[in-house]
């Protein structure tokens, strides 16, 4: 079961220099175990651009969740936490 986050928030990540998740605050500061998927995603380029890295990861205690980096801002925020 999957529980989508209703109102996107934006969370505290640690990246690598490759801009991947490697700590992410989310119910206390949990270190990401592995990174499932990876997918970019580039939707309405002729009216306002918007390019964001997704992520599925694990973390330390089996929290799965996604999130995503956007990349004009640089900021990381929370799409969704499965269970």
């Amino acid at each position: 079961m999957n529980k989508l986050v209703w109102q996107i928030r934006e969370i505290s990540v640690t990246e690598s220099d490759e801009c991947e998740p490697v700590e992410v605050m989310f119910e206390g500061r949990k270190g990401v175990e592995c990174i499932m998927s990876r997918w970019r995603v580039n939707l309405e380029w002729w009216k306002r651009p918007v390019e964001r890295d997704y992520f599925c990861v694990r973390l330390e205690g089996g929290i799965i969740c996604e999130l995503f980096r956007d990349m004009a801002t640089g900021n990381w925020q929370l799409q969704r936490v499965y269970d």
